[in-house]
């Protein structure tokens, strides 16, 4: 197969990809956006003057339960808050919460992390104590890789907290960016300003993730000469 034509491939499974998210939008939309996503929106505006305060209590400790992602999490901010707000509550919460994972998973170890998330951790890059900082950014920037499953499992590893943070918050921050104008425009999924937050972060993943499987790839082959 030509370059042109695996370039032609991957556009395509590419915009299939998006259009399945969209029709998976449409279809559940009154479960994504009117039960989960509003009874956490209006749990945390409750508290008023406070609100962003506890939205950054409930995503700093969401590792602890795993129980709504941290991208719902981002939506919220950016239909609660303005969207530079939102941004920076969400980079916050997102701080607070991979510094949990991973400070529980380093002193508390494998067994504890099998508990949380029932026997699912993942298994990290060999070169990951090496290389720390530029693979977590690339795999952040990748939303393939389960958000607090990664953190936990970084925790488990000789990688150092600075390269684990500053890469988390790097890696993430396109998401946030992201997650924070889909929040805005939520009464409207099918908008241009809902869907093209969609469209370039699938972008980026696409690129970060071929970019992480060529480094996997080329570091092995020196590994093995």
């Amino acid at each position: 197969m030509k370059i042109n034509d695996k370039n032609i491939v991957k556009f395509i499974i590419f915009a299939l990809l998006v259009l399945c998210i969209l029709i998976l939008l449409f279809i559940y939309k009154d479960k994504i956006f009117n039960i989960d996503v509003y009874k956490i929106k209006s749990y945390i505006q409750s508290y008023g003057k406070f609100s962003a305060i506890m939205f950054v209590v409930m995503y700093t400790l969401r590792p602890l339960l795993i129980v709504f992602p941290a991208s719902l999490m981002s939506i919220i901010a950016g239909n609660i808050f303005n969207p530079h707000i939102a941004v920076l509550l969400s980079m916050i919460g997102c701080f607070g919460s991979a510094t949990v994972a991973f400070l529980l998973s380093r002193f508390l170890g494998r067994s504890f992390v099998n508990r949380i998330l029932r026997g699912k951790a993942l298994i990290l890059d060999k070169n990951i104590g090496q290389y720390g900082f530029r693979i977590m950014t690339i795999m952040r920037l990748s939303f393939v890789f389960p958000y607090d499953p990664l953190s936990y499992a970084a925790g488990l590893t000789k990688m150092k907290y600075r390269d684990f943070i500053f890469g988390t918050l790097l890696g993430t921050l396109p998401e946030m960016v992201a997650y924070s104008l889909m929040g805005k425009n939520l009464a409207d999924p099918f908008s241009v300003k809902f869907i093209l937050p969609i469209v370039v972060l699938f972008a980026i993943a696409s690129c970060s993730l071929y970019i992480h499987k060529k480094k996997s790839k080329d570091t092995n082959n020196l590994q093995a000469k």
